[in-house]
């Protein structure tokens, strides 16, 4: 009897630890970075060296969306960690938070729990263990908004200055600071609670987001960071929102019930629930959002920070319904307890919903890349950018270059004197904003041309996108991977240096510049 009451009593804790300690594990063990990470990585190197919040000396542009991540990882150089295992810690960390804030929530609205369903239900989220880590700020986003959200259904005067961390770590984050702004203001009476509620909720934060903005302006002249217009900046993009929308669905099949669920509660709370209508309209429109702007090539990354919220107002609807049926008298025992069997039958599902992982790209699908221009980009890369074998550190210092996205990891690591991200604008204001009319992978679609490479006075391309333009090229090895980088100016002495190094094989070069009879002592600008 006694060891009943002791594992009703501590059971809740210990699965919960149990549960929490397993997630982390799973998170460290597939730990992993993508490429995109690199560019915040770069921006970070740069302001700890002294260099400025900048990609390239000298010139000023956003390229990066999420400030704070960059200005932890900074500060991570500054104490001579690098930025590969700042990223890693910070998210393992926010991870860990997440779980451990949820499960003290579980345990505190229903303090006479012994199974941790909720708990279970998110430590055990295979797509939560990958973006623990992968460099980005996706985790410690979730973290932020996720508490946020909860603190504004309690009523918490935190949860401004949560949303408000949100917002420095994605632009996002000011969507639903934005509205909780309003909410509050919309609660107001009096001259009184006017001035109690800007005191007391809002004054720090609005002025932290000010403040940045102001910041924004003055140092590099815009009101929007250049990522808005090199990746949001184009008409919507419905269908390919949807096929996002619709990969959810593909590989957690289960969870459709879960998010239909929390579509109507979200929906009932927007319309008959006053007090809840403005969280629920935020959650609403940054959906809404996401599909507007077509998702992300990287499966789940944009629908990651919303769900545990969304788990967590079924979860809790589940039970006070179950909590409703036990408060209820009645005679016929067996007629209760029916009433229980399909709230049993929704727990279980709903344990399951983040657990049943079907992989999109298993068995027959071994060999598709992407499901409609989504993929799963830890399937390419696994731990392959965690270290830095197999790099040529600082080989193309003196160089200009042309690079697209996926090679920011070479840019970190090889450092050129000049490096133009040409398949998004990310690092340029005027790629950025270049229109397009053809839609495709969503954020990479605007290709710079050759032209635009030699106003920029660039050497080399990183990659054969111009086979039209029989350039020359030069090999390196990079591991087990030959790749061919393209050669738009020769400089004599520049690449005499260069092509003595191990890695790199420059006699494709020399065979075309003798084919074209040219003089290899001097300057050839193979764009003229």
């Amino acid at each position: 009897m006694k060891l009943k009451i002791l594992f009703a009593k501590y059971s809740f804790v210990i699965l919960s630890a149990a549960s929490i300690l397993f997630a982390i594990y799973k998170s460290y063990f597939l730990r992993w970075l993508c490429d995109d990470a690199f560019i915040s990585f770069v921006y970070a190197r740069n302001f700890a060296e002294g260099a400025g919040l900048v990609f390239q000396s000298g010139e000023k542009v956003e390229g990066y969306s999420n400030f704070l991540w960059t200005i932890l990882l900074s500060l991570g150089i500054k104490f001579s960690f690098s930025s590969l295992n700042t990223s890693v810690f910070f998210g393992i960390l926010s991870f860990f938070g997440l779980l451990t804030y949820f499960s003290f929530q579980e345990k505190k609205k229903y303090p006479s729990l012994i199974f941790p369903i909720f708990t279970l239900h998110l430590s055990l989220f295979y797509h939560n263990w990958i973006f623990a880590t992968s460099g980005l700020e996706t985790m410690c986003f979730t973290f932020f908004l996720s508490v946020a959200l909860r603190e504004w259904e309690k009523d918490s005067k935190y949860a401004s200055l949560l949303f408000a961390i949100a917002s420095l770590l994605r632009p996002e984050g000011a969507l639903f600071f934005g509205i909780h702004f309003l909410s509050r203001f919309h609660e107001i009476k009096s001259i009184v609670q006017f001035k109690q509620t800007l005191s007391n909720y809002l004054l720090l934060p609005l002025g932290v987001l000010v403040g940045m903005e102001l910041l924004r302006i003055d140092y590099y002249g815009e009101i929007l960071p250049n990522t808005f217009y090199a990746k949001a900046n184009h008409p919507g993009y419905f269908s390919q929102g949807t096929s996002y929308l619709l990969y959810w669905f593909r590989v957690y099949p289960v969870y459709a019930l879960i998010f239909t669920f929390a579509l109507y509660l979200l929906g009932r709370n927007l319309f008959f629930r006053e007090r809840k209508s403005f969280l629920s309209a935020a959650v609403l429109l940054y959906m809404a959002y996401v599909i507007y702007v077509g998702g992300d090539f990287m499966g789940m990354r944009f629908w990651i920070p919303v769900i545990p919220y969304l788990s967590w107002i079924v979860y809790t609807h589940v039970n006070e319904y179950l909590k409703l049926i036990n408060f209820k008298n009645t005679k016929n025992r067996i007629l209760q307890e029916q009433k229980k069997i399909p709230v049993y039958l929704f727990s279980f599902l709903f344990l399951i919903s983040l657990i049943l992982y079907m992989d999109p790209f298993g068995g027959k699908n071994a060999k598709e890349s992407t499901w409609n221009g989504i993929g799963e980009e830890r399937r390419f890369y696994g731990n392959k950018l965690t270290f830095d074998s197999g790099y040529d550190l600082n080989s193309l210092q003196g160089f200009r270059v042309a690079f697209f996205g996926a090679q920011a990891h070479f840019i970190y690591w090889m450092r050129p004197d000049y490096a133009w991200e040409a398949e998004t604008g990310l690092t340029d204001k005027r790629l950025a904003r270049k229109s397009t009319s053809t839609r495709g992978r969503v954020g990479h679609e605007k290709n710079a041309s050759l032209l635009e490479m030699k106003e920029r006075k660039l050497d080399l391309v990183l990659d054969d996108r111009f086979p039209s333009a029989s350039l020359p090229y030069i090999t390196y090895q990079w591991r087990d991977f030959s790749w061919k980088i393209m050669v738009l100016y020769f400089d004599p002495f520049k690449f005499s240096n260069l092509c003595k190094r191990e890695y790199w094989d420059c006699s494709p070069l020399y065979k075309e510049i003798a084919r074209r009879k040219m003089d290899t002592a001097k300057d050839i600008d193979f764009l003229q």
